[in-house]
């Protein structure tokens, strides 16, 4: 979850028909941290600074971001996604409106993200008010 002055980042998935955070998939050879700055580049051209400062190592060979959270979905002609969930913000802000893919991308405040509920993934929307709230209380 991006976010920035507040608000965060969500981009409008034309299969799902709804707006879901920026990601994608890890490629390979990455580790889940190295995909979410590349997604976020490629997609916005946003530089991404985790907030997450705990670290997984593996005899100081690699370091892994301990996610805010892992979960799993269900995704419609996708099988399940195995998700990792950052929060982080934008260290280099533009106002871009469209994702490489040309998906709309638009930063939300919490009182547009309550007023869009019933039409929310549940996760998304539960992301969406936590990402904000941990902006409101640092």
């Amino acid at each position: 979850m991006i976010r920035h002055d507040g608000k965060v980042l969500l981009s409008w998935n034309k299969n799902l028909q709804t707006w879901i955070p920026v990601g994608g998939h890890i490629d390979p050879g990455e580790t889940p941290q190295e995909a979410v700055c590349r997604e976020v580049a490629e997609e916005t051209g946003f530089e991404f600074e985790f907030y997450q400062k705990s670290v997984f190592e593996n005899n100081g060979k690699v370091e892994i971001i301990k996610p805010h959270r892992i979960q799993i979905e269900e995704v419609p002609h996708h099988n399940k996604h195995i998700n990792f969930v950052f929060f982080g913000k934008c260290t280099k802000y533009t106002d871009k409106a469209a994702t490489d893919e040309k998906e709309k991308l638009k930063w939300f405040s919490r009182e547009e993200i309550v007023s869009m509920k019933d039409t929310m993934i549940e996760s998304v929307y539960t992301l969406s008010l936590e990402a904000i709230k941990s902006i409101q209380d640092s």
